[in-house]
């Protein structure tokens, strides 16, 4: 069976692009531009074997999708987290806020991590 695999996708096209100053809408619209992109691979199958229209063998132009095309046995899972991480251009300003922000318990004064609900000490909910 022949699949998508989306998430090699998803992370290729994130490390190369900045994805900082875009709305959702902005950055779907670019992925699938992305996607769709003509590039040159390299043929697999012997000369006489290539059917290639345009006789460029040892090439071939394909939308950037077919690299992400896989033949598997079982059918391909979406793995998605519902936690947020930063990627790109962003992980560095995250990484910076972490570091610089420190936060305390309002009820026993126990430093906590950035981003905890509660105090591991005493218990008490942060707002």
């Amino acid at each position: 069976m022949k699949v998508f695999n989306s998430k090699a996708a998803i992370e290729e096209y994130t490390s190369t692009h900045s994805l900082t100053y875009s709305t959702p809408d902005t950055i779907l619209r670019k992925f699938g531009s992305w996607l769709g992109e003509t590039i040159e691979i390299d043929c697999k199958l012997d000369a006489s074997k290539c059917q290639n229209e345009d006789n460029m063998h040892p090439k071939h132009k394909v939308p950037r999708l077919m690299l992400f095309i896989e033949e598997r046995d079982a059918p391909y899972k979406i793995e998605s987290e519902e936690v947020f991480k930063p990627t790109g251009a962003i992980t560095s300003y995250f990484d910076a806020v972490k570091k610089i922000e420190k936060k305390y318990c309002h009820e026993c004064g126990n430093e906590l991590s950035y981003d905890a609900r509660f105090c591991a000490e005493c218990g008490a909910r942060q707002e």
